[in-house]
């Protein structure tokens, strides 16, 4: 189960322990701290809000019994915040992603509504320039019908990025394949 274990906005505050970390990177209101809740099988684990940018800090978090820490970054994209809070959380995430030696590998989040831009395609690049693992989450994925789910889910494994595993907070669909992923990435590391 995770456990809070505390936040950090530059590198002499991070945890000082040798677990391997993977990041939840995406978007504000992407949907990573419902991710972080439904894998923690808690409610309350990380503060869920409907406005977007709340995530100001890089919040850490540990699974002990098997060996990883998860750190929740920075949304990027809009948020209610003024611009120089905005560029702060930006250096935040970014200092972490490039400077952080026990970063094993990233998921990527994005609502399943909307189509990879320049931001998810950056995400990309990096994991692979690091040669860290990376996993693809396709959020909100209750929130279409049917039909209109399997066509975004074709659109997004087709937009060059890698396949997408689609996720429901709500229903908890996809968290066995997500948790899955994320221990496969630990191992290969």
């Amino acid at each position: 189960m995770l456990e809070y274990a505390g936040s950090a906005a530059t590198p002499p505050e991070y945890p000082r322990w040798d677990l391997p970390e993977i990041a939840i990177v995406g978007r504000s209101n992407a949907g990573k701290s419902s991710l972080l809740n439904t894998l923690g099988g808690r409610h309350d684990l990380a503060r869920v809000s409907k406005t977007p940018g709340r995530t100001q800090r890089v919040h850490f978090f540990a699974e002990r019994r098997l060996g990883l820490a998860v750190a929740d970054l920075p949304g990027y994209g809009f948020a209610r915040a003024s611009k120089a809070e905005r560029e702060q959380f930006a250096a935040a995430a970014e200092r972490y992603l490039l400077e952080r030696e026990l970063l094993r590998g990233l998921v990527l989040l994005l609502d399943v509504r909307r189509t990879p831009e320049e931001d998810e395609r950056v995400i990309v690049d990096l994991a692979q320039s690091r040669r860290l693992g990376l996993v693809r989450v396709a959020t909100k994925v209750d929130k279409l019908g049917r039909t209109e789910r399997v066509r975004r889910l074709r659109e997004l494994d087709r937009a060059g990025l890698g396949p997408w595993l689609p996720f429901s907070a709500s229903t908890r669909e996809g968290r066995e394949a997500i948790v899955e992923a994320i221990t496969e990435l630990i191992s290969a590391s």
